[in-house]
């Protein structure tokens, strides 16, 4: 059993297709055809039911596919201890950050760090907090930028083992509830929730982790929540409800001149960020850099 293996095993796995997997390899389909089958062989075990349309695991495979996972993720931390006893800062890092992230906090660490470390090949995805979850768990990426799943303010930085990440740095993100100047509840002088809750929201879709902040605080008072035009990129929210369309929660680090704070009696509203890795994921010289330029960058 060699990492190739592997590697073409848990691929497929991921892309739900021999040819996806070929492509993201930069193999042939027949190469990794071939490296599946003496897997498959070396195991005696069928991993993958074959269907016309699509592919699915078999019990043997679902049962293999941690531990596949967990033997390259060994085999890649054994690599970036060996780099790790270089004293140069280079090789390839692999960062993941939410779109707002990306947008407000990270282009003067990126800024600075490809500044003080030239040698490093920085690759940078940008997707949705819920996405880089579950890429940080397949060992897809070294370090990601995100909104923290878990919202309280009494947490510091550590190991969050329910959710087999370490969180390395993490910061509480004030958010405000806004409408446009000229929207009705900009010239109320006093708003609660149940009021909020007869007026259209322009909010992102359900499965956020923003979303579900602002559930929990609408069904602590028995009230619904619903919005309209559901998207989950916060600029275009932003100009939605800045053309009038409805009111929605926004980081402070967004309001400007031309939205209305709503100062809702009793309620505030904050999010926590944060950078993280898997837990059992050694990270670069490379990588502790970037999070050291990162809490300079963001001392508090």
């Amino acid at each position: 059993m060699d990492s190739h293996s592997l590697k073409a095993f848990v691929a497929v796995v991921d892309c739900g297709s021999f040819s996806l997997a070929a492509d993201k390899l930069y193999l042939t389909q027949p190469a990794v055809s071939k490296r599946i089958a003496s897997l498959e062989q070396q195991l005696d075990a069928k991993l993958f039911n074959r269907h016309p349309k699509h592919l699915t695991l078999t019990e043997s495979g679902s049962v293999f596919l941690t531990s596949a996972r967990e033997i390259l993720r060994e085999f890649e931390n054994a690599q970036t201890a060996l780099q790790n006893l270089q004293t140069e800062i280079a090789g390839t890092l692999r960062v993941i950050s939410s779109h707002h992230i990306g947008l407000h906090r990270l282009p003067m660490v990126i800024k600075k760090f490809l500044g003080e470390y030239p040698s490093v090949e920085l690759k940078i995805e940008f997707m949705e907090s819920e996405n880089a979850y579950e890429k940080i768990k397949r060992n897809e990426a070294d370090i990601a930028f995100l909104t923290l799943e878990n919202t309280s303010d009494n947490d510091s930085p550590g190991q969050d083992a329910a959710l087999g990440l370490a969180v390395h740095i993490d910061w509480i993100d004030p958010m405000n509830i806004v409408c446009a100047l000229e929207h009705p509840l900009a010239n109320l002088a006093t708003v609660n929730l149940k009021t909020l809750s007869g007026h259209q929201a322009i909010l992102p879709e359900k499965k956020t982790f923003t979303y579900a902040v602002l559930e929990r605080l609408f069904s602590s008072q028995s009230l619904s929540l619903t919005g309209t035009i559901p998207t989950n990129y916060l600029e275009t929210i932003k100009m939605l409800v800045s053309s009038g369309l409805g009111w929605t929660v926004l980081p402070n680090t967004m309001i400007d001149e031309f939205l209305h704070v709503i100062k809702v009696d009793g309620v505030t509203i904050s999010r926590k960020l944060g950078a993280v890795s898997h837990k059992n994921h050694l990270l670069s010289n490379s990588a502790r850099a970037f999070l050291e330029v990162a809490r300079e960058i963001w001392p508090d």
